[in-house]
């Protein structure tokens, strides 16, 4: 079993295995990091059989739709003019009497290669099926958290050819948050538009979310200089090209900030490479983060904290009404910036 730490290392050896063609009979993938599960199935799907052959030697099917008794009626049949067949079973967490397929488990086949992929949650590590399945490749992907997903990024893009620098990871994972797969499909339209080897933070800003000119991270700007008509303008042009989520994936990005400015009150540091460290900024925006602090009282502060927590309570359905997420970015900025002295 991999524990929570060992996620990307379990990944980064499954990968390494198949693609140096040392196929195991069985595959049991679960946990919470469904990327990864749909990763490594994929790359079964594209490794084990020749295109030539998979029409007859692959099978993908769904535990809703197959028995266990289907599935082990399949598994030990031979491959057609090939080493091996494949049988993927997506969604193995519907599978009635899983407990059943122990008995094949139990004498695979050498030549199948079968994937039970559970999409959901973590299996039972004291059930008779993970502790046959040990034997082979049984892997438990926990949820990464962010620390370590910013160590993935980097390794994700080098197997691309390309070099993401720190600053580029952590707007990325602001932007879009601890989300693998659109993380992945956004990087993929990057690295594909991308030509130089580098990716920097001015290709996330360009690429990823909103205009350079209309995202998140200018109109935090203009909020921490209270620039009361350049933030509405800011708002404004966003709520008009605003995507479903997109203002939601917003709200960590607006704590994080107006939280640092909080933090920054409390500092007694004068140094701008401590302040940098302390508060995890690049010391490039540390003057703004100053000057932040210098038009934000910490009762302001409280007030845009209060105003941002109504306006997550609102996203979720709370006093929303027919708003859309537009207005109420609109109205929650006005807000901020309209506090009565």
């Amino acid at each position: 079993m991999a524990k929570t730490a060992d996620t990307l290392s379990s990944y980064q050896k499954i990968i390494s295995d198949i693609q140096s063609g040392k196929f195991s009979p069985l595959y049991l993938l679960h946990g919470d990091e469904n990327y990864f599960i749909d990763a490594v199935t994929q790359k079964l799907e594209d490794s084990v059989v020749s295109p030539e052959s998979r029409s007859f030697n692959q099978s993908v099917v769904y535990g809703k739709d197959v028995s266990c008794n289907d599935i082990i009626a399949m598994a030990r049949r031979y491959p057609m003019m090939s080493d091996f067949q494949l049988i993927v079973v997506k969604d193995a967490q519907d599978l009635k009497e899983v407990e059943s397929l122990i008995s094949y488990l139990e004498k695979p086949l050498i030549s199948t290669v079968l994937v039970l992929s559970f999409r959901k949650g973590k299996i039972d590590q004291r059930s008779k099926l993970a502790k046959v399945a040990n034997k082979y490749y049984e892997v438990h992907f926990a949820k990464l958290r962010d620390y370590q997903i910013r160590e993935w990024l980097p390794i994700f893009a080098k197997s691309k050819g390309k070099i993401l620098d720190i600053d580029a990871t952590n707007r990325l994972l602001d932007l879009l948050g601890a989300d693998l797969p659109l993380i992945h499909n956004e990087l993929e339209k990057i690295f594909a538009t991308v030509k130089d080897e580098f990716v920097r933070i001015n290709n996330i800003d360009e690429h990823v979310g909103f205009n350079r000119e209309y995202n998140v991270f200018e109109l935090q700007t203009a909020l921490g200089a209270r620039n009361f008509n350049k933030s509405i303008q800011i708002a404004h042009q966003m709520s008009v090209k605003m995507e479903k989520g997109e203002l939601m994936r917003m709200m960590p990005v607006l704590f994080s900030y107006f939280s640092k400015i909080v933090l920054l009150h409390s500092m007694e540091l004068s140094n701008k490479q401590q302040i940098a460290t302390t508060l995890g900024v690049n010391p490039y925006f540390v003057d703004d983060y100053m000057r932040a602090k210098a038009n934000y009282s910490m009762l302001d502060l409280e007030w845009v904290i209060n105003q941002l927590k109504y306006l997550d309570l609102r996203l979720k359905g709370i006093n929303r009404g027919s708003a859309s997420d537009g207005d109420l970015l609109v109205e929650t900025i006005v807000n901020i910036l309209n506090r009565k002295k």
